[in-house]
């Protein structure tokens, strides 16, 4: 199978490295924000800070999204994910990498065993908009069926790609997202198909 087609399906939602979570996500199975005391959320606010342990420099706290005028990435992960790990585990060793993500991107860490809300906030004036958003909803939002699944978005909020799985060489994903290449794209099917093009260039 060649690597181009590889991606292809991969994007497709075919076939990918990731762990697959065969129970469906409904926000029924958590408690809305106003049920939960503010002892169990302060509890699951450190569980999910925890789940990047190692890495607080580079994922911010999922309190308060925002693009900060750079790339917005949500990384979505959940317990006991071996792919999510891995991923972890390549930012940590690679200083170079961790360097280009704070550089580029408003990084985030979400673990969906953990149900917390999220405070959206994107734009300015007129076309500033927020929204409380628990993290059930988010992940139904995104329709996160594997882990780890990397959401990239515009300083706007806006979605650009949806990465699921785990890819190996992580930077060349990134740098897709910074080069811009994807603007040639009219829309999601032929921006990925443009995202497999540059990785198998890139290969």
């Amino acid at each position: 199978m060649g690597f181009k087609y590889y991606i292809f399906l991969m994007l497709a939602g075919i076939f990918f490295l990731g762990c697959k979570d065969n129970k469906k996500l409904d926000s029924s199975d958590f408690s809305s924000g106003s049920e939960v005391s503010q002892t169990i959320m302060a509890k699951h606010d450190s569980l999910d800070k925890n789940s990047y342990k190692g890495l607080e420099h580079i994922f911010q706290d999922t309190g308060t999204i925002q693009s900060n005028d750079k790339f917005l990435m949500l990384v979505f992960g959940k317990n006991n994910c071996s792919y999510c790990e891995k991923l972890k585990e390549d930012i940590k060793k690679d200083s170079d990498l961790q360097r280009y993500v704070s550089a580029n991107f408003s990084p985030y860490y979400i673990n969906i065993d953990y149900e917390k809300v999220h405070h959206f906030n994107f734009g300015e004036g007129k076309e500033k908009g927020e929204a409380n958003v628990p993290t059930s909803q988010l992940a139904a939002l995104y329709r996160i069926h594997a882990t780890p699944t990397t959401v990239f978005g515009d300083k706007d909020g806006r979605t650009i790609l949806v990465i699921p799985g785990y890819l190996p060489n992580y930077k060349k994903v990134l740098e897709f997202i910074v080069s811009n290449t994807w603007k040639k794209a009219k829309d999601l099917q032929e921006r990925n198909k443009l995202f497999a093009d540059y990785l198998g260039a890139s290969k």
